[in-house]
C-alpha cells in the first residue's frame, strides 16, 4: 500500500480478515495456474475450504502447490514394485500449512507457511491477492508480503552465534574503472572468519552496526575499510546458519525447525498443534 491501512478497518469500513477469506474462497474455487522463471508450468490453490477463527482472528488450511517437470516413480514400500511413474508433464503436488493472522488495530498481518521444497508461496499470493482485489474493483491497495523472523529467534543468533563470515558490498564503481567508463557491476568482498577473540570483538561491531544503522544512511561506515551499501554477516547457531544484513534486514530469512514441538498423527503433523505453534511463534512476532 502507499499509504498503510489499519488493517482491521481498512477502506474506510472493510475487515483485512473478512477480505482475505473471502479471497481464499475465490482461489479454491478458482485454481491459479502460472509459469514460474524456470519455465515450469505451476498451479495454486486449496486443498480444502479454509477455516476462520473470528474471536482470535486468524484464519487456517492447507494450500495446494503443484508443477511440472520432474520425471520419476511412486513404489510400493513392501515390494518396492512400481505403482505410479510420474511423467515430466505430470503436476507433482504438495498441500502445506498456513496460518493467517490479523490483529485489531495495527497496519500489518501476519502469515506462517509450512515450508516445503520447490513450493514457495510469496511472489504467487501477493499476485492472486492483488488481481482478486482489483478484480472487486480496488486498485489504490496492494499486498506486499515481507520476511520476519521472530524476536527470540533473531535474538538467540545475534547472542549465541559464532560469525563465520562477512561481506562488505559496494555498488559504485572504482574512480579508475570510472574515467575509463568500464561498468564491472558491484564488487562484493567477503571475509572468513577464525575462531578468535577477534572474532568475538568483530562481531560484536557488526552487531552494533545491524542495531543501530539508519536505512536512509548513504553508505555504511566499517572499521577502517571503508563505506559501503551493504554488509551482510553469517552466524551460526546450534548447527544452523543465518544470514543478517545490515541495510536490508528484511532479507533475513524466517525459517524455523519447529517439527520436535509438533504433534504427530500417523506419521503426519496434527491441524491442531501446528495451529497452536503458530500461534506460539506470534507471541513473540
Amino acid at each position: 500500500m502507499k499509504e498503510q491501512q489499519v488493517l482491521s478497518f481498512y477502506n474506510e469500513e472493510e475487515d483485512f480478515l473478512d477480505t482475505m477469506d473471502d479471497f481464499l474462497n475465490y482461489v479454491f474455487q478458482n485454481i491459479r495456474d502460472y509459469i514460474d522463471p524456470q519455465g515450469k508450468y505451476r498451479t495454486f490453490t486449496l486443498s480444502n475450504p479454509q477455516k476462520k477463527n473470528q474471536e482470535k482472528r486468524i484464519i487456517s488450511g492447507f494450500f495446494d502447490s503443484a508443477y511440472t517437470g520432474e520425471r520419476g516413480k511412486i513404489k510400493d514400500r513392501k515390494t518396492n514394485s512400481v505403482k505410479f511413474k510420474v511423467d515430466h508433464k505430470d503436476l507433482f503436488s504438495k498441500d502445506f500449512f498456513f496460518l493467517i493472522y490479523v490483529p485489531k488495530g495495527t497496519k500489518y498481518g501476519f502469515l506462517i507457511v509450512q515450508r516445503k521444497e520447490n513450493h514457495g508461496v510469496k511472489l504467487i499470493f501477493e499476485s492472486a491477492f492483488n488481481n482478486f482485489m482489483r478484480m472487486k474493483g480496488v486498485s489504490n491497495y496492494s499486498l506486499i508480503l515481507k520476511q520476519a523472523p521472530p524476536r527470540y529467534f533473531i535474538q538467540n543468533f545475534l547472542e549465541n552465534g559464532r560469525l563465520k563470515e562477512f561481506k562488505l558490498v559496494e555498488n559504485d564503481l572504482h574512480e579508475e574503472f570510472s574515467e575509463q567508463k568500464f561498468d564491472f557491476g558491484r564488487e562484493e568482498r567477503i571475509f572468513k572468519v577464525n575462531k578468535s577473540r577477534e572474532s568475538h570483538i568483530l562481531k560484536e561491531v557488526l552487531i552494533e552496526l545491524y542495531n543501530s544503522f539508519d536505512v536512509e544512511a548513504e553508505k555504511i561506515h566499517f572499521l577502517d575499510k571503508g563505506k559501503f551499501d551493504e554488509i551482510s554477516f553469517v552466524l551460526e547457531y546450534k548447527g544452523t546458519t543465518k544470514t543478517f544484513y545490515i541495510r536490508n534486514k528484511e532479507k533475513t530469512r524466517s525459517n524455523i525447525d519447529v517439527s520436535n514441538q509438533i504433534d504427530y498423527v500417523n506419521g503426519e503433523p496434527s491441524m491442531e498443534s501446528m495451529i497452536n505453534v503458530a500461534l506460539e511463534i506470534l507471541k513473540v512476532a
